[in-house]
């Protein structure tokens, strides 16, 4: 699983990984991927809260399939879905192999 965006993230082709980002969906604002590449399928994300009860926040999961080699940018925009500002953004860089 990989949360840092200064890490590059190197990945074999037809292998899946995660990307994992700090979130509060109960604020509204959720993680949501700008776009995709070609070389990369989202096929799921998910939440995990980090404690129990309402307001918690916790960990958004998306997970990604390797399509073909060559390198990828994933970009994620913190807003909430019905529009608004973008509260925060993050990049990731994908080496597929």
């Amino acid at each position: 699983m990989f949360h840092d965006p200064l890490q590059i993230i190197h990945v074999a082709c037809d292998e899946s990984f995660a990307v994992e980002l700090a979130g509060n969906p109960t604020t509204g604002y959720t993680w949501q991927p700008d776009r995709t590449e070609p070389a990369l399928a989202l096929i799921g994300q998910e939440f995990h809260p980090e404690a129990p009860g309402m307001g918690a926040g916790g960990r958004e999961i998306f997970h990604f399939h390797a399509l073909k080699p060559g390198q990828a940018e994933l970009a994620f925009a913190y807003r909430r879905p019905w529009g608004g500002p973008v509260r925060d953004t993050r990049r990731f860089q994908v080496l597929v192999e």
